[in-house]
């Protein structure tokens, strides 16, 4: 059955000895930024837009699985912070 799993950078650890646990050490994760818990509902979409094509290629098995992709989607957070050390 066709799955993808998705972990905040902070949880990719627990993540893959879950993964180890149930003898899928090769399980491809997608991972996002962490935290997320403080994002807008409109950051939310955002997240969701950059993630959505590789949830999709990981559920129709298309093009080759990575061990983990990181989803292109910078933090809020960090964007500010950036924002501040290039002033």
């Amino acid at each position: 059955m066709p799955s993808s799993t998705v972990v905040s950078k902070a949880f990719l650890t627990h993540g893959r000895l879950a993964a180890k646990n149930l003898q899928l050490d090769a399980l491809p994760l997608v991972v996002t930024p962490h935290p997320l818990n403080d994002l807008t509902p409109e950051q939310m979409r955002e997240l969701a837009r950059a993630a959505y094509p590789i949830v999709v290629q990981q559920l129709t098995g298309q093009g080759t699985l990575e061990r983990e992709t990181y989803v292109d989607f910078v933090h809020p957070a960090a964007r500010a912070s950036a924002g501040r050390g290039a002033a």
